[in-house]
């Protein structure tokens, strides 16, 4: 079997514990581009973020970002964008201000932030955790709500950093009960709220038919939770050695941890004998 299609997400895969892309890694992903397979990004990170690290390493290729919200090439025209419309933001915004809450707004080109006043009880800074690095031009307003009304703004995700984590799983069960056609992410006191079809699967399947590329001739390597539907759908899913017990159970291949060069140690088993290939 001659695989085509590389699919590889950074958080945990491409990157070590310290944030770097190593050597190995950089040789790897330039010795499977010289085999002519495609190789795309697919990640929670935003269209900045991401295309800083396609740069780093000369990926050339579309990139999946925004968790699945957005498949765009390196210049930034979207090729399939799926964003939550200015009604359901604006729902969803004002059920999430009810509670104690910092909301992001996130779109590709600009973010909003509330003014959210933590209490006192709470020690430390609230601050988004979820290694998305958000770089876009960020706007403050003392209502998400209130600025998606007034300016019609649509989105690719809405963030809510809570300062309970019970709260955080209230808002979620209530908000997919009143607000049909999203789906939500929870990590802790963290929400991610984006449209039900903004998968990283859905986006992959999509790039995947439009080159004409099938699900057997398809790896995809990740690490997270978020990875897990993807790694079903390829042909070989690739669990990194560091990933969380469930992951690795949907996964067909389990490989060394980024701190152990996994993709490196991926490529070299798996493409060494494979002849070049065209897409």
């Amino acid at each position: 079997m001659n695989y085509r299609l590389l699919a590889m997400s950074i958080d945990g895969v491409l990157l070590k514990s310290n944030d770097r892309v190593s050597r190995d890694t950089k040789e790897a992903i330039d010795f499977v581009r010289n085999k002519g397979v495609y190789s795309v990004l697919v990640t929670n990170r935003s269209f900045s973020s991401a295309k800083k690290t396609a740069k780093h390493l000369k990926m050339n290729h579309e990139m999946i970002c925004h968790g699945g919200a957005l498949l765009a090439g390196l210049s930034g025209a979207p090729i399939l964008e799926t964003r939550m419309p200015a009604e359901m933001v604006y729902d969803a915004a004002a059920f999430m201000e009810s509670y104690p809450c910092r909301i992001q707004l996130e779109s590709q080109d600009y973010e909003w932030e509330n003014k959210h006043q933590q209490s006192k009880n709470v020690l430390g800074k609230i601050q988004f955790s979820l290694g998305e690095g958000l770089l876009q031009p960020k706007t403050y307003t003392d209502r998400i709500s209130s600025s998606v009304y007034e300016k019609q703004l649509t989105a690719l995700r809405l963030f809510g950093e809570f300062e309970k984590e019970e709260d955080a799983a209230k808002c979620r069960m209530d908000l997919l009960e009143q607000i049909p056609g999203i789906i939500i992410e929870q990590n802790n006191r963290h929400l991610t709220v984006k449209k039900e079809e903004a998968t990283k699967e859905y986006a992959l399947s999509y790039l995947m038919s439009e080159l004409g590329i099938h699900r057997e001739e398809t790896i995809y390597i990740g690490s997270g939770t978020a990875d897990e539907a993807a790694l079903e759908m390829a042909g070989i899913g690739v669990a990194m050695g560091q990933s969380p017990e469930q992951v690795k159970q949907r996964a067909d291949w389990i490989t060394r941890s980024n701190d152990q060069n996994g993709v490196s140690y991926m490529v070299k088993e798996v493409f060494r004998k494979q002849m070049k290939v065209e897409v």
